[in-house]
């Protein structure tokens, strides 16, 4: 186990807010994208036109500002439509279902996949005609995007959890930084004794779409459980699921975690955590800024605030959660051809480090701030991780060492019943009689819908 070492912030951060949870034209329509050779300059022109949620997104803003180079090159004129994030999935599946083709491409939340898959283009022919590598991304990233074989959107946007602590916390206890689910409860148990902060901040409440199920899938995996078998049917009450799940609750009953938590989504552990009230903090990676930005932080976390993989299981493994933010091509657009060129244009890898690195260097404007990677060439990019402490290092681990949600039609329905099942155990009840329960009633879910001959 490593010492934990000052960190040297190259930049300065600024204010980056961010939703996790968000985020016509003439031609016609390519039947057979694989039977064809288009070339960008024959499309000079058209118009696309990109939905992306509301919000003020740094990266969707750096996307729409640089747009115009890509115009420049091709011709196409690229517009970008807002859609708040609430009105997302309703505003797609109403395209899809009239077929108007308003969007030619939509970005969405990587669980609206299964509801929304119907209504994307697949892009394998197109990749396959234009010899485009999928493998630029992680593999995890990759799996949220496929459905059936059919790769249905690009991982733009994605995030993997990280754990966060106070670096000068754990200097002045001269704890190591943590690296197994031991060395958090041994590290908490002497910042409780001998500070006034929680030692880690969880978040327990149900709902907010199953947000509770993310840190407690870091236990569940690290432990070599998992919420189904090969056959569809659930295992998260299993021997390993039982222990990885008290250990999860077990930061509430050794008082490693504050009793709020029980009520708290994971936008209230994050405040709780960058207020100066706890001393570690497991989430997605991009609150980094947020939590190291005077103008967002308590002055005595701000600029205090250093980052690792999420913990391992001793003697096991680990496993993060990733989730993304893909665009995908509406099926009904009549401008595919022209959309597969932006598409191509905007994952280039220049691209994407162009915008980060001009982000961290302070030579772009501050709503194009951004520091979304996600492409494996990039995250392991020796500039880019020069500029920040070796950051997109470590989340490249996470993405490759990380597992994901299940993606199919009933999802929802099954992580509810999760999410319930982990806010209930939080509040009092047994963890082995509740998780059996809420196994029982996924099975149930499963059988109705036809999951099992």
């Amino acid at each position: 186990m490593k010492k934990i070492k000052k960190s040297c912030y190259g930049f300065s951060l600024m204010a980056f807010s961010v939703v996790l949870a968000g985020c016509g034209g003439n031609g016609d329509a390519n039947e057979n994208p694989g039977e064809t050779d288009v070339e960008a300059g024959d499309l000079e022109g058209e118009t696309i036109t990109v939905a992306v949620t509301e919000g003020d997104i740094g990266q969707f803003n750096a996307w729409e500002a640089r747009s115009d180079e890509f115009t420049e090159e091709t011709g196409i004129e690229v517009e970008f439509i807002g859609i708040p994030y609430e009105n997302l999935l309703d505003r797609i599946t109403a395209e899809g279902i009239s077929g108007d083709g308003t969007f030619d491409l939509v970005t969405y939340l990587d669980i609206m996949g299964p509801s929304i898959s119907q209504f994307l283009e697949p892009l394998n022919e197109y990749a396959e005609r234009d010899d485009y590598d999928f493998e630029r991304f992680p593999d995890s990233t990759m799996n949220l995007s496929t459905f059936n074989d059919n790769v249905i959107s690009l991982p733009a946007r994605a995030n993997v959890q990280m754990m966060f602590y106070r670096e000068d916390v754990f200097e002045d206890l001269n704890l190591d930084t943590p690296e197994s689910w031991e060395d958090v409860e041994e590290a908490g148990r002497e910042i409780t004794e001998n500070t006034e902060l929680s030692a880690i901040t969880p978040y327990y409440q149900v709902g907010n779409n199953g947000q509770n199920l993310y840190m407690w899938t870091s236990y569940l995996w690290s432990n070599g459980g998992d919420i189904f078998d090969e056959d569809m049917r659930p295992v998260f009450d299993s021997e390993e699921g039982i222990e990885a799940t008290e250990r999860y609750i077990n930061l509430l009953e050794e008082d490693l975690a504050p009793d709020g938590s029980v009520t708290f989504g994971e936008q209230d552990a994050r405040t709780h955590f960058r207020q100066g009230n706890s001393a570690m903090w497991i989430g997605w990676w991009w609150v980094y800024s947020e939590f190291n930005n005077p103008e967002a932080a308590a002055e005595e976390v701000s600029g205090n605030v250093n980052f690792a993989t999420v913990p391992m299981w001793e003697g096991k493994g680990g496993s993060s959660n990733v989730s993304s933010f893909p665009i995908g091509m509406m099926e009904g657009s009549q401008n595919k051809d022209a959309a597969w060129e932006f598409l191509k244009w905007l994952t280039d890898p220049e691209l994407e480090k162009s915008v980060v690195g001009d982000a961290l260097r302070e030579e772009s404007p501050s709503d194009q701030f951004s520091t979304d990677i996600s492409q494996t060439e990039n995250l392991r990019d020796e500039e880019l991780n020069d500029l920040l402490d070796d950051f997109f290092l470590t989340g490249a681990e996470g993405f490759e060492e990380a597992q994901t949600l299940p993606q199919f039609e009933h999802w929802p329905q099954v992580s509810d019943a999760i999410s319930r099942a982990i806010s209930d155990m939080a509040t009092g009840a047994s963890v082995e009689e509740r998780l059996t329960e809420a196994a029982e009633e996924v099975e149930s879910l499963m059988e109705d819908n036809g999951y099992y001959e």
